[in-house]
Order: C-alpha cells, then sequence, then structure tokens
C-alpha cells in the first residue's frame, strides 16, 4: 500500500497565464493613461508646474472671489483688479508665517522700493492674498502690512471673505497648502502676474523678482 501523498497542484494553462498578463496589462495602461492625462501629457508632476505649463500656452481667468482688506471693505477680486486698470504681481502669504513668507515679503519689500524709486506704481502694483481667512480678518491684515511697511499706492493685502474660497482660489494658482504642527502651513510659492481684467497670464519664481518685474512693466493692461 502506498503511503498517503497530498495532491500536486495542477500546473497553471498557457490561457490562464495569458488572462492573468493581459488584466495587469490592463490596469497599468490605465495607470499610466490617468498620470499622462493628469500631468498634462507628461509635461508636469506638480501642481505649480502644471499650472505654469498651462498659462504659457494661454491665460486663465481666475475666479471672482469676494475679498476683504484691512479695513473690512469687501469687493470682487476680478473687481478689485479692474479698479486701478494696473498689471498686478500677487502672491500667497498668512500673516503668522515665520519662513517662507518672510522671504516673500523681503522680495514685495524690494519691488515696492524699485516700483517707488521709478515712478511706475501706476502701471503695475503688488498684492498679497492671505490664504487663512479664519485668522486673518481685517485687524490682522493691518498689522502685517504696517510691519512689511506696505505702501498702499503699491501694495496691499487682501484675505477672502469666506473660508470656503479658499480651495478654489488656491487650484486657480496652482498653490498647495498643508497644515503644519502649531496652526502653520507649509505651501509652495511665487509671483504670479494679473492682468487688470482678472486674467493670470504668468507665474514666475519667487526667486526672480526683477524678472517678474520686468515682465509685468512691457505687459499692456
Amino acid at each position: 500500500m502506498k503511503p498517503n501523498s497530498s495532491p500536486s497542484p495542477e500546473p497553471i494553462g498557457t490561457t490562464g497565464l495569458l488572462h492573468t498578463f493581459a488584466a495587469s496589462l490592463a490596469v497599468l495602461v490605465i495607470g499610466v493613461a490617468l498620470l499622462f492625462d493628469v500631468t498634462d501629457h507628461g509635461r508636469s508632476f506638480t501642481t505649480e508646474s502644471l499650472r505654469r505649463g498651462q498659462v504659457v500656452r494661454k491665460s486663465i481667468p481666475i475666479p471672482n472671489l469676494l475679498t476683504v482688506d484691512q479695513h473690512g471693505d469687501r469687493m470682487p477680486l476680478r473687481q478689485w483688479l479692474a479698479q486701478d486698470n494696473r498689471v498686478v504681481i500677487l502672491d500667497f502669504v498668512y500673516t503668522r508665517c515665520q519662513s517662507l513668507c518672510s522671504s516673500l515679503g523681503s522680495i514685495y519689500q524690494q519691488m515696492q522700493a524699485e516700483l517707488i524709486a521709478r515712478g511706475l506704481q501706476k502701471r503695475v502694483s503688488l498684492l498679497s492674498i492671505s490664504f487663512d481667512p479664519v485668522h486673518d480678518q481685517p485687524q490682522a491684515l493691518a498689522i502685517y502690512a504696517l510691519r512689511m511697511g506696505m505702501q498702499p499706492e503699491s501694495w496691499q493685502i487682501l484675505s477672502l471673505a469666506t473660508v470656503q474660497d479658499r480651495r478654489a482660489l488656491l487650484d486657480a494658482f496652482g498653490i498647495m497648502v498643508i497644515p503644519a504642527p502649531l496652526g502653520e502651513f507649509e505651501h509652495n510659492a511665487a509671483l504670479h502676474i494679473v492682468s487688470p481684467r482678472g486674467e493670470l497670464v504668468q507665474i514666475v519664481d519667487y526667486t526672480s523678482p526683477g524678472f517678474a518685474l520686468s515682465t509685468a512693466m512691457t505687459m499692456k493692461p
């Protein structure tokens, strides 16, 4: 009598292997197609660089969200941009920031000084928008403006009137904001050149303020 033995597993047939391979290949193709689509046909792998590529090809209308200034006055963003027919260089900050926003503040101070020295503040203006409307109410904006030495004719700061609009605003400009410890945020930064018509026409590295200024000054309102 032969000892008991476990049955040997049946070999996987060629048909089964082909089915498995085909299913895996289909999943891979779908994944690559999705990645190709969300990265702008492979041109970009970050939200900001994706937005930069899109803006180079065609200017993008920005959302007409309600903003509030340091005096508590409210105005739709496009109306604010159109009121004096100037090209605007725009950045995003929050007033409690002690890191990247401080660097942006220094850069804007330098650009403000150059605009005033060259008498160009009637053609180009600087605008900072807070993406932290919960904390950045008019009083916080006023304190920040004073600390940064903002001259109203050349540089102003706004916040959003409602928290619900923050996502739409950040998405329009390709800004990523991630909550950090102690109520702070991690975020990317750039200089956004916006026309009086409310269109985002170019995105420039924040380390190139001179280029941003020269580009804005050569634009027609």
